[in-house]
């Protein structure tokens, strides 16, 4: 997942009633929230990019349909994380769904505080580092480039994605509308989408997850 919508409530909005209230109740200082458009809708009116910030529900559903899938459970999947900011969230295999969503809002907190979930652990469930998508692709997964799923591209079946996701990862965004950063469209080597109009991208990422089970035959 791309360009994601997440990250900490930033300090130009940090002193604003709605942010200051919303960190009270969690007993934290604002700075150390996660921005979240269902609570800081007010405050990120004069935020740069607002229309594409706060959703961290996005990751969340993310997050939940990937590592409930068998393919995460058979050990052929692995889930990174990359937000607008350049920051890559390395996500173990292992890990268990988060089936609440405050307390996503919670381990996300943590993880942007300590720089890994559990902190003391030798083998974090979440690691997060400073990275932009090209590092991850090519250094880190060891890829020349990616598919991207882009709603403007031809439309291909999930089936037909997951038999390429073989030689190249799949990217899908992380954001409520708009375009995927220049690294996105500079490394995609195959540019597709799975329907005529635009779905929610865990759903995307869902799909094309349950169609390569299908093919890796999993199930027999």
């Amino acid at each position: 997942m791309a360009y994601s919508a997440l990250e900490l409530v930033p300090r130009e909005i940090a002193g604003h009633p709605e942010v200051r209230k919303y960190a009270e109740r969690r007993n934290k200082p604002p700075t150390k929230v996660i921005l979240d458009k269902s609570y800081h809708y007010h405050a990120m009116s004069k935020l740069k990019d607002k229309e594409n910030r706060g959703r961290p529900d996005i990751v969340f559903m993310f997050l939940a349909a990937a590592l409930s899938s068998p393919l995460n459970l058979r050990g052929m999947l692995r889930v990174y994380v990359h937000t607008r900011d350049d920051l890559v969230i390395f996500v173990n295999p292992k890990m268990k769904p988060i089936r609440s969503y405050e307390r996503f809002l919670g381990i996300m907190e943590q993880l942007f505080e300590e720089g890994r979930v559990p902190p003391d652990s030798e083998e974090p469930m979440l690691e997060i580092k400073n990275m932009n998508l090209r590092y991850l692709v090519k250094k880190v997964i060891g890829s020349e480039g990616i598919i991207l799923m882009d709603p403007n591209a031809p439309l291909v079946s999930p089936k037909g994605v997951a038999e390429e996701a073989k030689e190249l990862p799949v990217v899908v965004g992380g954001f409520p509308r708009g375009d995927f950063g220049l690294d996105a469209y500079k490394l995609a080597k195959r540019r597709y989408y799975i329907f005529p109009t635009i779905l929610d991208h865990w759903l995307v990422a869902d799909r094309i997850i349950a169609s390569f089970e299908e093919l890796a035959g999993i199930y027999q």
